[in-house]
């Protein structure tokens, strides 16, 4: 019978059922980032083209960093959500604490960081007044860094608990305000200086406080949360090894995510000298691309919480289903994704650029982003996966060599040189994503097998 019992055990719809709602808020909350720095771009070029460059260079310079320290606390969920798993309830509170704790050591250690790399941008160019612009925009965004880390701890909170509503309602909210707040600091309204592509830095720094007092609220208020509420905001000091804990799990997660953006922000760089064409070809087919992500990225998270809370119930049935009918979705999803990219692929770059080179280049670059789907999707699946099974020891290592030691030296080889073929230029930069994806897809399927495996021995041994 219990044969029988696991035979049966695959995915199945009512594992999607819980998946779907948990991812699809997550989805909303991560389009509400990016079309954030669609507002920006869009206010910051209504002020001059310095200033929307400006905007631009300084957040290629912020967003690792910040990426990197969102990336750790993104482990917060997991353990909480293993936590409500073994019904641990109890201790709910006093890790939400620690996360908090941790969100704000890694503020103090990322701002300094932030503010040194204000002075990067002489080298990058000669432009004296992008580079001020960027590096006021840096050193106003970089004050609203505490409040989005604190905001991203209680959001895993909420994860961990499967509720992911709250976040997306919050990161709605945001999103509308950072239109009026944008007009108000970087053309001087109401009384405010005019502070031009840096406003769109401060309008985003407040925007960050904003979200963390509403999120602290929807927190406090709920009454799921009461058990344990007192716990969240003690001021007791945090025990050295949870954070210690906290932060072996959640540092591979933020390394892995530091690997991926600086492969974008290298193959970008490798690209510059070869014209416009192929910088504006690639940027669409990155941007679609981006986006496209949201979805996968979205489902891994939600599969992270719905792993760890069946693994800490030691529910073997419902870890297995968990783990395949994750795979079901974003494989489904992927599918989507590469039919429609490839279909419509004239008439998204057509939404772009209207130029016939540019229309004929980054054509050719979407079918290659299409193809990217598959790797990328079962890639940032499979972290998600051992997120969940808090095995992230190995992400880092995985990451860090398929993105740098294979990727962009394919990358370059390919766009730049004729050792191989002849320079493909962005085709080259997009071949070497899908290589260096592909690789990274394959170790972690590898690592999730492996993981899995011996969970679910040590699952049965414990059932018997």
């Amino acid at each position: 019978m219990e044969g029988k019992k696991e035979m049966n055990t695959t995915w199945n719809l009512k594992e999607m059922k819980k998946l779907i709602p948990l991812a699809l808020p997550v989805l909303v909350v991560n389009l509400s980032i990016v079309g954030m720095g669609a507002v920006d771009a869009i206010v910051a070029g209504r002020a001059g083209v310095t200033d929307m460059a400006a905007v631009a260079l300084g957040s290629s310079v912020y967003l690792p960093v910040a990426l990197f320290a969102c990336g750790v606390l993104m482990i917060i969920g997991p353990v909480i959500a293993n936590m409500r798993g073994k019904s641990h309830e109890s201790r709910v509170g006093y890790m939400t604490n620690h996360g908090l704790w941790l969100a704000l050591m890694l503020s103090l250690v990322s701002m300094p960081v932030i503010y040194v790399l204000r002075n990067v941008f002489g080298w990058i160019s000669d432009d004296v007044a992008m580079c001020q612009m960027a590096s006021a925009y840096m050193f106003a965004i970089m004050w609203g860094l505490p409040a989005n880390l604190g905001f991203v701890a209680l959001k895993s909170l909420n994860e961990g608990s499967n509720m992911t509503r709250p976040a997306m309602y919050v990161g709605l909210c945001g999103l509308l305000l950072n239109i009026p707040l944008n007009y108000i600091f970087v053309f001087g309204l109401y009384g405010f200086p005019r502070m031009g592509g840096a406003g769109c830095g401060a309008a985003t720094a407040v925007i960050f406080y904003i979200e963390f007092l509403l999120m602290f609220l929807l927190v406090y208020l709920n009454p799921k949360h009461r058990p344990y509420r007192r716990h969240i905001v003690s001021w007791r000091r945090p025990t050295p090894s949870v954070i210690t804990h906290l932060m072996r799990l959640g540092v591979p997660i933020g390394v892995s995510q530091l690997c991926e953006v600086m492969l974008f922000c290298a193959a970008a760089l490798v690209l510059a000298p070869l014209g416009e064409t192929q910088v504006a070809s690639h940027q669409i087919a990155g941007n679609v691309g981006g986006l496209v992500f949201m979805l996968p990225l979205s489902v891994g998270l939600a599969a992270s919480i719905r792993v760890a809370y069946h693994h800490g119930r030691k529910d073997l049935a419902g870890t297995k289903s968990a783990v395949l009918s994750s795979y079901v979705l974003v494989l489904t999803i992927c599918l989507c994704t590469f039919g429609g990219i490839t279909l419509f692929r004239e008439q998204i770059v057509h939404l772009y650029n209207d130029s016939e080179m540019i229309v004929s280049t980054a054509s050719v670059l979407l079918i290659l982003a299409a193809a990217y789907q598959l790797p990328d999707c079962l890639q940032v699946l499979s972290v998600g996966v051992l997120r969940g099974f808090r095995d992230t020891a190995s992400i880092t290592v995985i990451t860090f060599f398929s993105y740098w030691i294979v990727g962009f030296p394919v990358c370059y080889i390919l766009a730049r040189t004729d050792w191989i073929v002849p320079a493909m230029g962005a085709r080259g930069i997009w071949t070497g994503f899908i290589i260096g994806l592909s690789v990274a897809a394959v170790l972690l399927l590898w690592r999730v097998r492996r993981t899995t495996r011996r969970e679910f021995a040590l699952m049965r041994q414990e059932g018997e």
